[in-house]
């Protein structure tokens, strides 16, 4: 068993990874997501983090035109949301 704290014994050592706070935990990624979303220099970012799951959720035979479409919007050289 896990317990203890400041009394000893074995202790639950607490996650404070980016994966575990910002992807894992539904109010961390929401308040993250929307951090990239109001930051000028980040809601590329923002975006691209929302068009990525989405395109996880697609169907396999969507992927190929979903994955051109990411390449084109946000990893075009120049392009408004270029990451």
């Amino acid at each position: 068993a896990q317990n203890g704290g400041a009394h000893g014994g074995d202790y639950l050592e607490e996650d404070i990874s980016f994966r575990w706070q910002c992807v894992e935990q539904p109010i961390g990624k929401l308040l993250f997501q929307r951090f990239l979303e109001g930051t000028p220099g980040l809601a590329a970012a923002g975006a691209l983090w929302a068009e990525l799951e989405a395109y996880e959720r697609c169907e396999e035979a969507e992927r190929g035109e979903a994955a051109a479409a990411l390449r084109g919007r946000f990893f075009t050289p120049g392009g408004a949301e270029h990451c």
